[in-house]
Formats: structure tokens, sequence, C-alpha cells
């Protein structure tokens, strides 16, 4: 499978350290928009798929669990900590549940305004507060 057709966790690469201090890569690509986004806790955001745009989100501090639907449409789980980037391909329905306060630097593909977002955002409620409760409850 082609990591780049699935939500996937991104390695970090350390470019140079030196006495200056040190340069890291969180993301390459070509964006159209950069935003920082902050979560409150126990709040979910997305429940949606994009037909073309992708996004990567970087996680400065908090932590996402990320939720999205694979090839077969079964409900596929990881979670994203500090110093992380995720990638999200288009076409691929994906959630985020934030159980802490979480600030993201995300970085889209396409244009951000409101029109261009609603027209290749298609929603889909795949997690809800209870679903999510109940996912991590069943885990212990």
């Amino acid at each position: 499978m082609n990591k780049n057709n699935v939500s996937h966790v991104i390695d970090i690469e350390e470019r140079s350290v030196d006495e200056r201090g040190s340069i890291t890569s969180i993301m390459d690509g070509s964006f159209s928009n950069i935003s920082i986004i902050k979560c409150n806790p126990d709040s979910i955001r997305s429940n949606h798929l994009h037909h073309n745009d992708t996004h990567h989100m970087y996680v400065l501090d908090g932590q996402i669990d990320y939720f999205y639907k694979d090839e077969r449409g079964e409900l596929q789980y990881f979670k994203v900590l500090p110093g992380q980037t995720v990638y999200t391909p288009s076409n691929e329905m994906h959630a985020t549940y934030f159980p802490v306060e979480t600030t993201l630097i995300v970085a889209s593909k396409n244009p951000r305004d409101q029109v261009s977002y609603e027209s290749d955002t298609v929603r889909e409620e795949i997690i809800t507060l209870k679903s999510v409760k109940d996912f991590f409850a069943a885990e212990k």
C-alpha cells in the first residue's frame, strides 16, 4: 500500500544542528494555506473528507486521537503527539478528537476560504464523543 494514499504520521527530520541551534523540517510540499488551530479539551473536529484537498497537521502541544476509514471502510486509529506531523490524503474520511487542549499548525494544499473549503468537503459523522469514549473504554 502506498503510504501517500492513507493517513499516516510523517517522520520529522532534523536538518541541522550547530552552535546557533537547530532546524527541523515538519512538512514538505506546496501549500495554499497555513493555519494555527487551537482545540479545546474533549472536542471533535473533521468528520469529513476532502475531494481534492490534502493537509498536514503538526502538533505543537496537546494530542490528536486520529481516526480515518481505510479502503475497506473500516475505522482505523492512531495517536499523534507533540512534535509529530500527520498527513491526510484526499478522498479519505477522517476525524480528530482532542482529549486535552491542543495547538496545531495545519498546512493545506488548497485555499481555505469558506467557499473553496465547503465545495471540496463532504461531511460524515464517523465519530462522536460517545463513540470515542466507548472506543477507549473497550481498549482498557
